[in-house]
């Protein structure tokens, strides 16, 4: 458990810098959206491309946040990992594909729970299912999981010979504590919008929170 906590706080510090810059960022579209008329009828023609475009809408948008963009932000810095650039690439689309359409469809299913009005309790109670139900039982783990077969070279067979409890039992509880960190107070803000908007403003935080990681694990080589 020691372990677990000390791993845990060290990332959650680390990020602690970019994770201000990430909730601040998110915070200041909300109060645009609230105040600001020419930004609240410009993000209220989102939900009209979105409905329009069906599934295929978060699949895309999310796909393209937080995989395309980053990929190709990485690409020019010539830090790509150590493993085929186009095979990187469709596992990032594929990954980030798959995590869209989960979190659309746990937006939609918490506005059907919790109703879609953005009071306080509706707002942390949103927040307790997401990051404490949600993350730890789906999000964190598919990503872990998936993040070691991207490791091993997309082998399953390498993957299953590298498969530790460790894995899931300190990697996982550390990486979760981490991010709790930055992703409470910014899913926070994200259910503080109407239902139609909560999903667009998940992708613009997901697509800076990337670049963010990019950026700064330059620093960190250099």
């Amino acid at each position: 458990m020691h372990i677990i906590l000390k791993s845990g706080l060290t990332a959650a510090k680390k990020n602690m810098g970019p994770g201000l810059l990430l909730q601040g960022f998110a915070l200041a579209m909300v109060l645009l959206y609230y105040f600001h008329a020419p930004t609240h009828h410009l993000l209220l023609k989102i939900p009209e491309i979105k409905q329009q475009a069906g599934l295929l809408f978060p699949l895309l948008a999310t796909a393209i946040s937080g995989g395309l963009i980053p990929f190709i932000f990485t690409a020019v810095r010539r830090e790509l990992p150590a493993i085929h650039p186009a095979a990187y690439l469709l596992f990032l689309l594929g990954f980030w594909a798959i995590n869209g359409l989960t979190v659309d469809l746990l937006y939609r299913a918490q506005a059907v729970w919790f109703g879609d009005q953005a009071d306080a309790l509706t707002i942390v109670k949103k927040v307790l299912v997401d990051q404490f139900l949600f993350c730890p039982l789906w999000s964190a783990p598919f990503a872990a999981v998936s993040m070691h077969w991207k490791n091993c070279g997309f082998s399953f067979r390498r993957a299953r010979a590298g498969f530790s409890r460790t894995l899931l039992t300190v990697k996982l509880p550390s990486i979760l504590i981490s991010i709790w960190g930055v992703w409470i107070p910014a899913v926070a803000i994200i259910y503080s919008l109407p239902l139609a908007l909560q999903f667009p403003l998940f992708n613009v935080v997901l697509c800076f929170w990337s670049l963010l990681l990019t950026a700064l694990s330059k620093g960190e080589k250099s």
